[in-house]
């Protein structure tokens, strides 16, 4: 990929948890070697966003590309393994896994 070449392009993306459409129409894109912050309140849609684009939720509308490829609608472990990933914030990542020190 060279740089300044589309890595990631979300276009008309609409997605949402239920009934309720939380996404209306986002288009994105990131080139290759950019930095991209998205920042926003509580509520606005940034993890919503980067769950449709990695594929823990399905968009209703639109579609995604990563690397060239459609990615649209795709298992999170597909996605991952074409290098994309996501990483949310906070300690309860894995809620239903303990940790055993040392006997």
């Amino acid at each position: 990929m060279t740089l300044g070449a589309r890595l990631l392009v979300a276009d008309g993306v609409t997605a949402g948890y239920g009934t309720i459409e939380i996404l209306h129409s986002v288009t994105l894109h990131v080139d290759a070697g950019e930095i991209v912050s998205i920042i926003g309140p509580n509520g606005a849609g940034k993890s919503t966003a980067f769950k449709t684009i990695v594929g823990f939720l399905r968009p209703r509308a639109g579609g995604i590309r990563f690397n060239g490829e459609d990615i649209t609608g795709l298992r999170p472990d597909l996605v991952l393994r074409r290098g994309l990933a996501y990483v949310p914030q906070g300690r309860i990542v894995f809620p239903q896994m303990t940790a055993i020190g040392p006997a």
